[in-house]
């Protein structure tokens, strides 16, 4: 440990001497950085001190105050080797980005039918009091499947293309799709026809969504000719209305 000189240059030099052998003792047990350091910073804020220091100060105390300076920076450069005074800034993240979406069709979708992609034909004429009811087929002639609704907008026809009854357009309906090369059947129910007598032969056509329209006359076979419904009646209305139509057995 070191001596105290036995000449004192000034009340400090002892202070100061005291501190420096502290300081050597910690050379042979673990050294306390932090502490060191803020002792240095202590001693280093008092003016007057630093300046009788650094002023008067003998060969030994001089050695002291570098000693303190070095240690100070020692301490000072794990800090901020171990990330600096502030700490660890905060981590930026970047989330993953996943492949694209790939637009997908919707299955099961088909197109509406088009009056030329279709063809129709009244298969049977039959007659029960006071009623005319047609059996019609409407088949798909088209390429694809089309989707046709079920209930159509009727109107009862003469040869020449005259309306003799007409029905009344049907609310929203489902649809029916129909394949291609096959066919869907629906009933046409009369009643009460008051006009003159029709050219024959007599017709059914049905109205599509798109105001277009397809028409079926009696097929070969059917006996003609084929009577509109009788009169019941010339103050009551004449009426016609459709069945649903349903997909025609295989073969039919």
């Amino acid at each position: 440990m070191t001596n105290r000189p036995d000449d004192p240059i000034d009340p400090y030099e002892s202070r100061l001497t005291r501190r420096v052998g502290a300081f050597a003792e910690q050379a042979v047990r673990p050294i306390d950085a932090t502490a060191i350091a803020a002792a240095a910073v202590a001693g280093a804020r008092r003016r007057t001190l630093a300046g009788r220091l650094f002023g008067s100060m003998s060969s030994t105390a001089r050695v002291g105050v570098v000693l303190a300076g070095a240690v100070l920076a020692t301490a000072l450069g794990a800090v901020i080797a171990a990330g600096g005074l502030n700490g660890p800034g905060p981590t930026q993240t970047t989330a993953a980005v996943g492949p694209e979406a790939t637009p997908t069709s919707v299955p099961g979708t088909v197109d509406a039918c088009a009056a030329e992609g279709l063809s129709a034909e009244i298969s049977a004429w039959e007659g029960a009091a006071g009623h005319r009811i047609a059996t019609i087929k409407v088949r798909n002639i088209g390429a694809s499947a089309c989707a046709l609704p079920k209930l159509l907008r009727p109107v009862l026809v003469e040869q020449a293309g005259k309306a003799l009854i007409v029905g009344t357009s049907p609310q929203a309906t489902e649809a029916i799709t129909i394949a291609a090369s096959t066919s869907a059947t629906t009933f046409v129910d009369m009643t009460n026809y008051c006009g003159a007598a029709p050219s024959s032969p007599l017709g059914i056509r049905l109205y599509l969504p798109s105001d277009t329209s397809v028409e079926a006359y009696p097929a070969a076979g059917v006996p003609l000719p084929i009577d509109p419904p009788p009169c019941n009646g010339p103050n009551q209305a004449a009426s016609i209305q459709m069945q649903p139509l349903q997909l025609t057995a295989a073969g039919q």
